[in-house]
């Protein structure tokens, strides 16, 4: 045998004993650890917290976790070698324990943990050990649906009333926790876009936004559900216009200049507006007729803007004005108390030629307004009065009208009086024809 071949198989065998002597060494030291230490310890970190409640006691109460402020937990485990040693964050499961919990609001849970194949160990540390649980009833609500646009203008000569703006559907259904629908106050579906409109328009809602009572906007969690968040904005665009206010004057006579009285409106003016584009809107807008013989210097009346409108008219206010209350400018003018005889006052229109119509009251008293200038030289003289029995309901043989005044010298001045005059009808004596004679 040469020494080569001798080296050889010497380092063969060497190397061979030294390959067994290391398993004989792990199989002793894993007997050894079985025997003598069968248990190990084990700290496993960043276990997922699971807020899966099903069968359990806060379950069956309705209840649903709402918040859990643990996400992760380390745990430490005490279990034999086979089987802790093969345990991670994958296989283990941490959650919380509510079988305690039977109503809603914040409690304070254990954290346990589990292994997902059912593998047996000892927990001996969690941490954190507890978690804080917010949990509430989930329910569904239906809201009315408003609609907010920020950014839509119209051009000149149109408006946008607020309220008629309108949502499609015009209600929302929400599911979520109890205590957070009981913020919710209003639901506006809104469309950021610009627009300047001329005409009605519909926009599509780009999102929806859900607001307190104190117009506080509300955060929307996961946890709130919308039955949909998509809505039409239906835009109606009215014609608009600002409109003069005037005064008619009603049982003037013919030969009155009515521009001599000044009327003083609480409001010059109004906006009115129309949904239907083939309306045309008024000049102006008359808010009521006065009486002449009611214009005292210290006249003042007040009139309702919705009356004058009409409950069915096509015209809207769109001012922030209900009322308007009238007067007259009295600068310059006077006033003189004057008597007049019924020589003066005459009838007109009489509706039945076979009866005739007197004047039975004697003295009229009467107040002639006018210039300063002119009040003072005006008489009795100067004044006729004219009872017209046009549109009068005569019923019996006396009857009390009023009187139309006017003045011969001046179209400036008028009378005010509240008396009336007593009118009498009498039938008319036949007319008799002679015989022809022969």
């Amino acid at each position: 045998m040469s020494l080569n071949k001798f080296r050889n198989d010497l380092m063969k065998n060497n190397f061979s004993l030294a390959v067994l002597a290391v398993l004989l060494a792990i199989l002793v030291w894993s007997i050894i650890s079985m025997t003598q230490y069968p248990s190990v310890q084990k700290t496993i970190a960043n276990i997922p917290v699971s807020t899966d409640i099903t069968d359990s006691v806060a379950e069956s109460n309705g209840l649903s976790v709402i918040s859990c402020n643990i996400e992760e937990v380390t745990v430490e485990l005490l279990g034999s070698r086979t089987t802790v040693g093969n345990l991670n964050n994958e296989n283990l499961v941490a959650y919380i324990d509510a079988d305690s919990v039977s109503s809603s609001g914040t409690k304070n849970l254990t954290i346990k943990v589990r292994s997902t194949s059912g593998v047996p160990f000892e927990v001996k540390s969690v941490t954190p050990s507890s978690a804080t649980v917010v949990f509430d009833k989930m329910d569904t609500r239906e809201f009315p649906v408003m609609a907010k646009i920020p950014n839509v203008t119209v051009v000149e000569g149109k408006a946008i009333n607020s309220d008629d703006v309108t949502c499609e559907p015009d209600v929302v259904r929400i599911t979520g926790p109890s205590a957070q629908l009981d913020k919710i106050a209003k639901v506006y579906a809104v469309s950021n876009k610009t627009n300047s409109l001329d005409t009605s328009y519909v926009l599509p809602s780009d999102e929806v936004q859900l607001y307190t009572e104190d117009g506080s906007i509300i955060e929307q969690s996961s946890l709130i559900k919308l039955s949909t968040a998509n809505f039409s904005i239906n835009i109606p665009v009215r014609t608009q216009k600002t409109v003069p206010l005037t005064v008619g004057i009603t049982n003037a006579p013919s030969t009155f200049d009515q521009s001599c009285i000044k009327f003083v409106l609480s409001a010059d003016s109004v906006v009115l507006a129309t949904n239907n584009s083939s309306t045309e809107l008024p000049q102006n807008l008359e808010i009521g007729k006065v009486a002449l013989s009611d214009l005292t210097p210290d006249f003042t009346k007040t009139f309702s803007l919705s009356s004058v409108l009409g409950e069915n008219s096509e015209l809207i206010n769109m001012s922030d004005l209900e009322t308007v209350t009238v007067s007259i400018d009295s600068e310059g003018l006077g006033t003189m108390d004057l008597t007049l005889d019924k020589s003066r006052i005459t009838t007109s229109n009489i509706p039945d030629s076979s009866y005739t119509y007197s004047v039975m009251t004697s003295k009229l008293p009467i107040t002639v307004v006018g210039p300063e200038d002119v009040i003072g030289d005006i008489t009795a003289e100067d004044i006729v009065g004219d009872v017209n029995l046009l549109n009068a309901e005569i019923t019996t043989d006396q009857i009390t009208l009023p009187v139309t005044f006017s003045c011969l010298k001046h179209d400036n001045v008028w009378i005010v009086t509240n008396a009336r005059v007593t009118i009498e009808r009498t039938k008319a004596e036949a007319t008799t024809t002679a015989p022809a004679e022969n």
